[in-house]
């Protein structure tokens, strides 16, 4: 049985690789909308940005880019000690941080570092990730914790949303139509509407579980999807094709 402890984690980190497939960024968001109705913390990130490819997918407007906060922070190494207080004003139209030196110290410019903010969450989900030298900001995840979500967690499973829709459900987490949504869109995408040999009768069973909780089929396209005149109207017949028709041979004499 999968099974992921988040009991102890509020801020939780999903992170995709770049180019994710609709598989991954299905099952990410599927989890993130889980955790969020267990009143956790949870944020998406990814390395690429998403493409019209994934617009049917719901929360797909809440994925952000780089990790970490946008803090900008700036530490003295070694210099602690010798601070007396720190201030800014922006008096003269920039932003100047003053470092008040205690009395007979000097503070040595030299050891100023500027920094990123660094990833704050309780847990980072490496989501479709099997080693961290495929995610590109590793050095924001120094001093981590993190877990591996991906295929070797369960490896006959066809896909990673069979994987997710096996965790919810496995774990008793919320599940809801949104959810379940996209996690057949994922299942389905990536089993090729389940005719990939992957495919197995967990997976079915799994899918079935998902249409219990609400999923729903995709919009079909239909001719009033389209604007006035884009689709051009059939000709009508003469009035006389309706008209009985009378077979007369020819003769011979």
């Amino acid at each position: 049985m999968i099974k992921i402890d988040f009991s102890q984690s509020t801020k939780i980190s999903i992170l995709l690789p770049a180019n994710p497939s609709i598989d991954l960024v299905a099952s990410a968001l599927a989890l993130k909308l889980s955790l969020e109705l267990a009143n956790k913390q949870i944020t998406v990130h990814c390395q690429s940005p998403m493409t019209v490819d994934f617009n049917r997918l719901v929360g797909i407007n809440t994925i952000g880019g780089a990790i970490g906060n946008r803090n900008l922070v700036i530490t003295f190494p070694g210099q602690t000690e010798l601070v007396d207080k720190v201030s800014y004003n922006m008096d003269t139209g920039e932003l100047q941080l003053v470092v008040v030196p205690k009395p007979d110290c000097v503070i040595d410019p030299s050891k100023l570092k500027m920094v990123s903010g660094t990833v704050v969450s309780d847990l980072n989900i490496l989501m479709g990730i099997t080693d961290l030298s495929e995610f590109s900001q590793t050095e924001s995840l120094v001093n981590q914790k993190l877990v591996y979500f991906n295929n070797s967690l369960d490896p006959i499973a066809s896909c990673l949303s069979e994987i997710t829709a096996e965790l919810i459900k496995s774990q008793n987490l919320v599940i809801n139509s949104d959810i379940a949504t996209n996690l057949m869109q994922g299942m389905t995408k990536a089993t090729n509407g389940f005719t990939s040999n992957k495919v197995t009768k967990k997976t079915f069973d799994l899918a079935s579980w998902l249409m219990e909780n609400g999923s729903r089929h995709q919009d079909e396209i239909q001719a009033s999807s389209f604007p006035e005149g884009s689709i051009p109207a059939a000709a009508n017949p003469d009035p006389d094709w309706y008209e009985p028709k009378i077979y007369r041979g020819t003769s011979s004499s």
